[in-house]
Parts: structure tokens; C-alpha cells; sequence
């Protein structure tokens, strides 16, 4: 089986590290598989080639798949798709995001060739023109929640055998406490016997920081211990994040490490007691939540996005994303040792069966020869 994968950006964000590491799982577990992206970032750094090309991973480049829709540039791909799968034979063709699944339906339009959409949304694809013509094209649809896919068959008018349940994956290999790590907290002057809270998310209007920052507040004047990390970045962080920190006299007790790679951020969830997740960001599967899990970390989310499925009770506590919620969740785990054990046991179970790359691979092979049969 030979599997076209096409992804229409540049930057190193949102979709693009799952987008990735699903053609690698698949090409371990047999399937010929390539990576179009977009060639170049203008005057910038085109993290992507780079990883891939670090995974051995060679992306293919005769396209620009630019992130936005250009007619002319659009046009121009989809000519030379469609002259390179006159050279190049493909069983399938796999999309991940909106450009790149455009230029493909129109390359590929009166060709015996498959097309295949993942939905990196979380809970179904846009309900507007554009996604209904894409959608209704496409000869599936991998879908990352049962609320996505309930979404867009009543959305699209999809036949259910369209529709295939692919969970989200990360590598636990990487993401797994039982291999070495450094220790972080002496890095961010974060007490060694605190009792750490952590979130990973750009710190933007949208991300629900105030939130957080009252309710761990109101942790924080009966929970002398209790500390909370703030991993990540943003445009807006002076405004939604160290701004209401100086406000709320949490200076000493909130800890912002900015962007982590590599085995610092591994390293850093490895700290965490406990993991929040209060909304989806660009990537609407919310990866950085199966990462902590995998971690054997619980999570306190509120119900927003695809969230509740992945937890599903088991492996944290699901809030409403109230003030109060979110106190109580957290003086919950905090005061219960035994809860929090099991949780996070359950965290890392969970992770380390369903959300594994092998795991995920299997399911999309399994997609691919049913879509074969009936084609």
C-alpha cells in the first residue's frame, strides 16, 4: 500500500507534529508513505522539513501548499499533483488540513484515487460551504472524537461507513516517566516539595487564563504548598497572564517557563502533580493532554471541545471552567492523595494503550483496506 500525505503549511504548529508522527507510524508498520508540506517559509525557518527530514523523512516539494487559499497558486499545485500522480502511482491520498484537501479534490477530480480527510478540528469540521464540498468529496473521513463524527454525518448528510473513529496519538516512547528526565524545577525556582499544578497552552485571550488564575487563588490561601506552571507562550501574555498574576499577589507562587522543547518539556510534565486543560487551541484534538496523561499525570478540563472524551472520567476531573469548578477540582486532588494516585494511574494506562502511535497506525490501516474493498 503506497499513501500520499499532504499538509498545506509551514509552521510548526497546531496539526502539524501529529500530521507527522502518523506517517512514521505507518511507514513502521509496513506502508509506503509520503509527506508533501510547504516547501518553504518565506524569510522564516520551515520547522517542519527540518523534523521530518530528522525522522528520515525526505518531504516532497514540487507544490508550494501555501496555509490559505490562493486561486493562483491553488491552481498551479493542483496542475502539478495532478501531473506527478500521472507518474507516480498512489492507493490513497490522505489531507490534513483545509488548502491542501482543496488542491487535492481538484487534482484528482475524474481519477480513480481515494481521498481522505483527517479532522484535526476535535469536534467536526466547520459547518459552512467550504468544509460541506470538502467533506462530501472526500471518500472518508477520519474522524478524532464521536462528537466529531456525530458532527459531521448530521452536518454533511455523511453515510456512517464515510466515518472512521481514529483516536489522537502520542509518541510514549518519548512521553513516558520511566525513562530519565532532567528536573525542571530547580530550573524555573519552582520548590522541590511543592505540590505543582501545570498548563500548556499559548497564553491568548481565548485560552480562559483568568479563570485559572482566580480559582488557583483561592487554592492558594489555604494551600500553602500549592504552585502552578504556565508552559508556553503568546502575543498576549502580558495582558491575559503576568499582568493578572501581579494583580493577584501570586507572583511567588505562579511559574511561567515559556517555550519548551525537547526533554525540558518532557521533563517539566514529568514535575507536574497535576495537569489542567481548560479549552482546545489550533490543534482541536488537544495533544498536549494525552502527552501529561502519558506521563501517568491526572487532569482537571473543563467540558469544552473533545475533551471529556479523552479523560472520560477516568483519568481526571471534568469541570464546567467556572471559578468555583475549578477551585474544587483542584482542592479535590490536592487534599486526596489516594484519588490523585489513581487517577494518574488511570491517566497513564489510558495513554499508553489507546493513545500510542501503534495503536493509532493499526486503526488507520484498518481504515485504508476498508475504503480499498469497496472502491
Amino acid at each position: 500500500m503506497r499513501v500520499l500525505h499532504l499538509f498545506s503549511n509551514c509552521k510548526w504548529t497546531g496539526p502539524a507534529e501529529p500530521a507527522l508522527n502518523m506517517c512514521i507510524a505507518l511507514r513502521s508498520q509496513g506502508i509506503t508513505v509520503d509527506f508533501a508540506c510547504a516547501p518553504r517559509a518565506g524569510s522564516g525557518f520551515n520547522e517542519i522539513v527540518s523534523v521530518a527530514r530528522a525522522q528520515h523523512i525526505e518531504p516532497l516539494d514540487f507544490m508550494r501548499l501555501y496555509k490559505h487559499r490562493n486561486p493562483i497558486w491553488n491552481f498551479l499545485d493542483a496542475r502539478a499533483l495532478r501531473h506527478y500522480l500521472g507518474t507516480t502511482q498512489y492507493d490513497l491520498i490522505h489531507c490534513h488540513l483545509d488548502n491542501d484537501h482543496e488542491i487535492t479534490l481538484r487534482a484528482t477530480a475524474n481519477l480513480d484515487i481515494p481521498v481522505i480527510r483527517s479532522n484535526h478540528f476535535g469536534t467536526g469540521l466547520p459547518n459552512n460551504r467550504r468544509h460541506r464540498i470538502l467533506a462530501t468529496r472526500s471518500s472518508a473521513i477520519f474522524e478524532p472524537s464521536l462528537e466529531a463524527e456525530k458532527s459531521d454525518a448530521v452536518n454533511f448528510n455523511i453515510e456512517p461507513e464515510r466515518l472512521f473513529l481514529i483516536p489522537g496519538a502520542v509518541n510514549t516512547k518519548r512521553f513516558t516517566p520511566k525513562r530519565p528526565l532532567p528536573n525542571m524545577r530547580s530550573q524555573i525556582d519552582i520548590p522541590e516539595d511543592a505540590f505543582l499544578f501545570g498548563i500548556v497552552a499559548r497564553m491568548q485571550t481565548h485560552r480562559h487564563y483568568e479563570d485559572l488564575f482566580e480559582a488557583f487563588r483561592k487554592l492558594s490561601d489555604i494551600a500553602d504548598n500549592a504552585h502552578l506552571v504556565v508552559v508556553g507562550r503568546g502575543t498576549r501574555q502580558q495582558q491575559v497572564a503576568f499582568t493578572p498574576v501581579k494583580r493577584l499577589n501570586l507572583e511567588d507562587r505562579v511559574h511561567f517557563s515559556g517555550y519548551l522543547e525537547k526533554d525540558a518539556y518532557t521533563g517539566l510534565l514529568h514535575n507536574f502533580d497535576v495537569g489542567l486543560f481548560l479549552t482546545p487551541g489550533t490543534d482541536g484534538t488537544c495533544r498536549a493532554s494525552r502527552e501529561i496523561m502519558a506521563m501517568g499525570k491526572p487532569l482537571i478540563v473543563a467540558d469544552r471541545g473533545m475533551l471529556r472524551e479523552i479523560i472520560n472520567d477516568k483519568a481526571g476531573i471534568i469541570t464546567d471552567g467556572s471559578v468555583e469548578e475549578l477551585y474544587k477540582a483542584m482542592l479535590q486532588l490536592y487534599q486526596k492523595p489516594k484519588l490523585l494516585q489513581q487517577l494518574a494511574k488511570n491517566a497513564y494506562e489510558t495513554a499508553h494503550s489507546r493513545y500510542t502511535l501503534e495503536y493509532q497506525a493499526k486503526c488507520i490501516i484498518a481504515a485504508y483496506e476498508k475504503i480499498l474493498l469497496r472502491t
